[in-house]
């Protein structure tokens, strides 16, 4: 099967279209005794208004759920901090094939000021709160002893 051999012709309508907006040089003599015109004055359009300042957005709102949620928050040199969700994906069975799992991205979280580089912490969500806390961790006390456990620090909650 042979090429096909380039177009060295372009139709007739381009070309009278080109023609038709090429704008015709003036055949009229200019009087020598005549004053030019005053040149005209052209006007600006208005300044932009001014914007008014824009205010930090709202945080976003958390919609209880039935079910704790969990994230481990790295904060990573020169990047800033990550809030990765806990997802739990199935394990294979023994002889099968592994289950496809695909867990949602780390989230972009505010970094909290005592978090060194490199370091993580752990941020719950409660089922059916909306407050978010630093999770320590199981922190009930022995039976029969007493204990002071440390009081629970609210964060902000890494929710898209």
């Amino acid at each position: 099967m042979a090429a096909r051999a380039p177009r060295r012709v372009f139709a007739n309508p381009f070309v009278i279209t080109l023609v038709a907006m090429t704008p015709l040089a003036s055949t009229a003599v200019a009087d020598p005794d005549a004053k030019p015109a005053p040149p005209t004055k052209t006007k600006n359009p208005p300044a932009p208004k001014p914007q008014p300042p824009q205010k930090n957005p709202p945080p976003p709102k958390v919609t209880p759920v039935d079910y704790d949620q969990h994230w481990t928050v790295t904060k990573i040199k020169g990047r800033g901090c990550f809030a990765n969700p806990e997802a739990n994906c199935p394990k294979a069975a023994p002889g099968k094939a592994v289950p496809t799992c695909n867990p949602p991205p780390p989230i972009k979280y505010a970094c909290p000021e005592d978090l060194a580089d490199g370091g993580s912490i752990k941020i719950v969500l409660r089922a059916n709160t909306t407050e978010c806390f630093l999770d320590r961790g199981n922190m009930s006390c022995p039976p029969n002893m007493k204990c002071n456990p440390p009081p629970p620090k609210q964060l902000a909650c890494p929710i898209r």
